[in-house]
């Protein structure tokens, strides 16, 4: 601590831009500060990066909690939501010149994720933060050392204390983080359970899944908010290997409708289930809402850009001589944006798919019998999903979730039909079958879908050029702060707003990165090109095997990892997306 007080005082009064010289290593009584990336103007965003190293052997961290990959998830989440509440009751924040001499950490949700903020070796655990150094004078260009010291050696100090030591926590605290930690091990539990039993979904009982609003995912706190209850007849027992077991419903393969009136629940059970591809922090509600992994929700998107994708089996060739067997569009009608979020998704591995009947085109979905009247089948060259839905199923094994609240074909088509009535779900299956008869399976299977698409050498061009100021940057991956679901990449303004199972922004941050290290493999590769799914299952495995560090980030400790399903959408997306053509 002497070393870096002497340093800063070297530097006090002068330049802002001379707090380049505190990059490196700096060592504390109980812990290792670290520079790592330095802003040159106060009040930067993104901020200075630094890092702090804590010995394990003196955080004493319980041994069991870091023996498995998910409990490490879980411990890290811990310790960066922890650091993130040291911050809010240690540091005084913003006490420089343009918002500067501020602590923060990277945007959290309610999710655990997988991100390159808090990190582990066999000795020590390190957690990577933002840091605004604190900048005073006319317009903010000299550097503050004395409020820097202030924030170093009192505030940093005090938080770190409060994050990592074991010792340190009050009974409540570890109670929580032993929480932390049982929800991923059980997590784990219920999804062995589900492969063996062939479940998509798990919605334990007593679940909160009711949000506070559309724009804050934290659990609503009325009192009149109901729990979940299982129907008694798809009610099942999970028996965990501590002698507990957790009780809930159960979800099988196949077709399952969620109907009911307005404003009871449906579609809140659908936001729950696509969430529950993500494991949740303790007291969200939704901790043991489990889905399988390869779940994706399915959306009309018009507008969308659409490159090279057979969506013949949905929509036959359309006028003006247009095929739809190598489909592409810069502005997709609803129903061809919503037949190519099919196929993109299938092709790319998922084999779960989730409509809500309030974001699909209509007609799409179903064609009644009254229009048929009207319209002659040769002037519709659109096949109804209803149409297709059981031989999707049963020849591509593709399960399906829909909420639908005035199509009641899709229940003539469901293996399981739920009723959400008041927020209580019912099993309506048999009642459905009494009224409507046995599930109607279709005349004419779905046709096959085309080879999968494979990926031309030049694609993700990371360079941008001003063409105003006749300028180019090889580089621009950037995040919109005013438009979370929004990336610049490129020459390219990626739109995410439609893909809803995105969690929190850092991924959005991350896709692009991702797309980074794609461009350098693609290149590599030009000479034997690969399907999407290919290089989306490539990039997992190489992060699983060696973190995010793979992406190479200009500003580490800012990525939190997307499944690899969100990045095939975002590949699809992509404006300049270039296929392979023989």
């Amino acid at each position: 601590m002497n070393k870096l007080h002497s340093l800063l005082t070297s530097i006090a009064d002068q330049s802002f831009q001379n707090i380049q010289k505190l990059r490196g290593s700096h060592h504390f009584p109980r812990f290792e500060l670290s520079f790592i990336k330095m802003q040159g103007s106060p009040g930067a965003n993104p901020a200075s990066i630094a890092s702090v190293k804590i010995p394990l052997r003196d955080s004493k961290i319980p041994e069991n909690f870091l023996h498995t990959a998910e409990r490490k998830l879980a411990v890290a989440d811990f310790l960066i939501r922890r650091f993130r509440d040291g911050i809010a009751r240690f540091a005084q924040q913003n006490r420089g010149k343009d918002g500067s001499g501020s602590f923060s950490t990277i945007a959290l949700s309610q999710k655990m994720l997988i991100r390159d903020s808090v990190l582990f070796d066999d000795d020590a655990v390190y957690l990577r933060f933002m840091i605004s150094l604190p900048a005073k004078g006319q317009g903010g260009g000299v550097f503050d050392a004395e409020q820097a010291w202030i924030m170093l050696s009192q505030e940093l100090v005090a938080i770190v204390d409060a994050s990592f030591f074991y010792q340190h926590y009050d009974e409540q605290t570890r109670t929580l983080f032993q929480q932390f930690v049982d929800v991923q091990k059980t997590r784990v539990e219920i999804i062995r359970f589900m492969q063996q039993h062939k479940l998509i979904a798990f919605i334990a009982n007593d679940a909160k899944l009711p949000r506070q609003s559309g724009v804050d995912d934290r659990p609503a706190m009325d009192e009149s908010v109901k729990t979940f209850q299982s129907p008694a007849s798809l009610q099942i027992i999970i028996p965990l290997s501590d002698g507990r077991s957790i009780t809930g419903m159960g979800i099988n393969e196949g077709i399952t409708c969620i109907t009911g009136g307005g404003y009871h629940g449906k579609s809140t059970l659908m936001r729950a289930i696509l969430a529950g591809v993500y494991a949740h922090i303790p007291g969200d509600g939704r901790e043991y809402v489990v889905t399988r992994e390869d779940a994706f929700f399915i959306r009309a998107e018009e507008g969308r850009s659409i490159r090279h994708v057979d969506i013949s089996p949905f929509i036959s060739d359309l006028p003006n001589g247009l095929k739809t067997d190598c489909f592409s569009s810069d502005n997709a009608s609803g129903s061809t944006s919503q037949a190519a979020n099919i196929v993109e998704a299938i092709e790319s591995g998922s084999r779960l798919l989730l409509f809500d009947e309030d974001t699909c085109a209509t007609n799409f979905l179903v064609r009644d019998e009254l229009i048929k009247k009207i319209l002659d089948v040769a002037q519709e060259p659109i096949k109804p999903l209803y149409s297709t839905v059981r031989s999707l199923w049963k020849k591509h094994q593709v399960s399906m979730i829909f909420v639908v609240g005035g199509l009641g074909y899709f229940l003539q088509k469901a293996d399981t039909c739920l009723l959400m009535d008041n927020y209580r779900c019912d099993d309506i299956t048999a009642k459905v079958r009494d009224r409507l008869g046995g599930i109607a399976e279709e005349d004419t299977p779905i046709s096959d879908f085309a080879v999968s698409r494979r990926l031309a050498a030049d694609n993700f061009d990371s360079a941008y050029t001003n063409q105003r100021l006749n300028k180019t940057i090889p580089k621009r991956i950037k995040d919109l702060r005013n438009a979370p679901r929004q990336l610049e990449y490129g020459m390219d303004l990626l739109n995410l707003d439609a893909v809803v199972q995105i969690a929190e922004a850092p991924q959005i941050l991350t896709i692009g990165y991702c797309l980074l290290a794609l461009r350098t493999k693609l290149k590599q590769s030009a000479d034997k090109p690969e399907t999407i799914r290919f290089w989306i299952d490539w990039l997992e495995e190489e992060i699983t095997k060696h973190g995010l560090a793979v992406l190479e980030a200009d500003y580490p400790g800012t990525l939190s990892m997307p499944r690899k399903y969100e990045l095939a959408a975002a590949i699809n997306r992509i404006r300049s997306l270039r296929i392979f053509q023989k």
